[in-house]
């Protein structure tokens, strides 16, 4: 039996789901009170120390990501950015050298550079030297294309103040970018336009909802109702997984 640990991150909470043979088995969300950076490392050693993480060995360890500060680009395009430039380019933000990674996506023969801080490097590979971080988005590009990819397919990754949108059709990425939300209104507001700019709208296939880190299901059924509702998705089949982003860890390590 292999068995692995996979962690979901945020700068606002944190999941922890031990996964036996692919099988998500036990499932514990924390939300951080203080968000400073020698503080987060005290609230994780805290939960580690409560929850018993420390003893436990697995054969494989993960970690999912999430910030709003990620973008892709083709291969040959990031061997000449230089990615601080990039950063201001794409989201008026200053982020240092040393807070920038990047995750390859081969299959598609892009790059994810995203912003992630140093505390969360400097706690997690300390604990776990094997561990396999990247960004949310990277584990969400890997899983769905290693499945089918032809008919329309959008993912909506709820967090507590923004999500993660992807669009695929016809084996191609169509659309990947985040968005801030205040209310479910806005999140439906900035799917219909996107996937409408794309001229998919109406188009049969699958939207699948997953509460992210830091959201919570009662969000994602509160979505689901709303677009469910819409004529224009008549067609669509929607569903919600919010174990989504922990079963595509278990393809990254």
């Amino acid at each position: 039996m292999k068995t692995q640990l996979a962690i979901e991150l945020s700068e606002n909470a944190v999941r922890f789901a031990s996964i036996e043979d692919g099988v998500v088995q036990a499932v514990d969300n924390f939300i951080f009170k203080d968000k400073i950076d020698y503080r987060y490392k005290e609230q994780l050693d805290k939960i580690f120390s409560e929850k018993g993480y420390k003893e436990m060995v697995f054969d494989e360890y993960s970690l999912s990501w999430y910030s709003t500060f990620s973008t892709i680009l083709p291969n040959n395009v990031f061997a000449e950015t230089n990615l601080e430039a990039l950063f201001i380019l794409c989201f008026s933000e200053v982020v240092p050298h040393n807070n920038i990674d990047y995750n390859r996506i081969p299959e598609l023969g892009i790059v994810n550079a995203f912003a992630i801080p140093l505390w969360v490097k400097s706690f997690f590979v300390i604990k776990f030297p094997r561990i396999v971080i990247q960004h949310e988005g990277s584990h969400l590009l890997h899983g769905i294309f290693s499945g089918s990819t032809f008919n329309f397919q959008a993912v909506i990754i709820l967090h507590e103040t923004s999500f993660n949108l992807m669009i695929t059709y016809e084996n191609g990425l169509q659309f990947y970018s985040h968005f801030n939300f205040d209310s479910i209104d806005d999140v439906v507001y900035n799917f219909i336009f996107s996937v409408q700019q794309k001229n998919l709208l109406g188009h049969a296939g699958n939207l699948i909802i997953s509460a992210g880190v830091g959201s919570n299901d009662q969000q994602a059924i509160e979505l689901k109702l709303k677009l469910a509702s819409l004529t224009d998705l008549k067609t669509c089949k929607i569903s919600i997984n919010s174990h989504l982003i922990l079963n595509y860890q278990t393809l990254c390590v």
